[in-house]
């Protein structure tokens, strides 16, 4: 049966009012969920293990609070920074650390998702360039006050501004006095050096050490008799493994010159910083250059849409239902994405020595005496349902363009 343009523009119009009531529910909703389960924390006291749940503008406590005859609490554990704390043992960064730009700069993002679905749903292309002509600028124009003006931070999502309060115990009118940008440093800054503070390593002014490592190699002296020499030049502990495996290869070969030797620590020295010595402030500064360039291109892809509904309507019409459409997709690139980046930036301060490795991404993964535990939650459910609608509304639509 046909449907007559009218009655088909109701339709497309009534799902896109759904897909629209559905991308708000997203926002505030948990999408993954995350548990820890060891011996050490029993099912009795912790049904649910250490368990956290990551929202699109946040990562937030997954324990409720306990009332049973075994035991009973005032408040729910924050779980989220006891999963920090176990996490730290093998080196991994607080959960914090991970995703800045993308809950820093998520509310602008769905807004634009948002305008996208509204504009495919107008039968008329003038309509939709109008649309997304004035809804890009007022998404600009939120954007920049959030990020780069005094006490933007109160333009962001509560959800957001409250994931920062809680990770570093600071009041509402402390934050909102910040910008955005002021927001991400503080908070990623913190996040970096809450359990492994760096600095920039200068290899440089470290090889002039390499006299004394020959000489006490030489004389086949403890290695750890160096240590005060070492810690007192301001070492990290990424530099002294660096003076001990160059030590230990100089004994193996004493004929190695001086030359060889300042070469060799050089070599490893700039492999090593290349990797891991980048100091909490570089990589700080370097989130906020990815900030400036996500805004950047969020600019650019409103001009772009704006253009291309006007020079070529018959692709960027379906540009605007087919990137919100791809949502669960790209969701998941991101969450293994940033699970790949915890588990292959290992901080040599932990505890425990572990080979890097890809966090479990779906499913029950173990990490020594820790099972994890990764699935989907129901904000993730409501993205296949959003993608399921406005698939149907894109189809209407191309049944009426044939």
């Amino acid at each position: 049966m046909s449907l007559s343009n009218p009655k088909q523009n109701m339709i497309i119009g009534t799902l896109s009012l759904v897909a629209i009531g559905l991308m708000i529910s997203i926002f505030y909703s948990p999408i993954w969920w995350v548990s820890l389960k060891a011996p050490q924390y029993p099912d009795a006291a912790f049904p649910q293990g250490i368990r956290i749940h990551f929202h699109v503008n946040g990562v937030f406590n997954g324990c409720q609070k306990i009332e049973s005859e075994e035991k009973s609490e005032e408040e729910a554990l924050n779980c989220k920074h006891e999963m920090d704390a176990i996490n730290h043992y093998v080196g991994m960064y607080p959960i914090a650390a991970g995703a800045p730009v993308e809950r820093a700069v998520s509310p602008f993002v769905f807004a634009l998702l948002g305008l996208m679905v509204i504009a495919f749903a107008l039968p008329n292309n003038k309509q939709r360039i109008l649309l997304m002509g004035t809804g890009s600028l007022l998404i600009a124009g939120w954007g920049y006050s959030a990020l780069y003006s005094e006490g933007g931070m109160k333009l962001q999502s509560s959800p957001y501004r409250a994931d920062i309060m809680s990770t570093m115990e600071r009041t509402p009118e402390e934050i909102n006095q910040w910008s955005g940008i002021e927001g991400i440093q503080a908070s990623y800054e913190e996040a970096l050096g809450r359990y492994f503070p760096t600095i920039a390593v200068d290899c440089d002014n470290y090889a002039s050490k390499m006299t004394y490592v020959d000489l006490y190699a030489s004389q086949d002296r403890p290695f750890e008799e160096l240590n005060d020499l070492l810690v007192n030049a301001g070492a990290t502990s990424a530099v002294m493994s660096t003076f001990h495996d160059l030590y230990k290869k100089i004994q193996k070969n004493p004929d190695m010159t001086p030359e060889q030797q300042t070469a060799a620590f050089m070599q490893r020295c700039e492999l090593m910083s290349n990797n891991i010595g980048m100091s909490d402030i570089e990589r700080t500064e370097l989130m906020v250059n990815i900030t400036h360039i996500v805004y950047a291109g969020l600019l650019g892809a409103m001009v772009l849409l704006v253009v291309g509904l006007w020079k070529m309507e018959h692709v960027f019409k379906w540009v605007l239902i087919l990137v919100p459409m791809a949502l669960p997709l790209f969701f998941i690139m991101d969450y293994a994405g940033w699970l790949w980046w915890f588990g292959h930036h290992l901080s040599e301060m932990g505890a425990f020595t572990v080979k890097p490795f890809m966090p479990t991404v779906f499913g029950v993964g173990k990490v020594a005496q820790f099972a994890t535990y990764s699935y989907p939650y129901y904000g993730f459910g409501l993205i296949m349902l959003n993608s399921v609608v406005l698939a149907a509304a894109a189809l209407i639509r191309l049944k009426s363009s044939e």
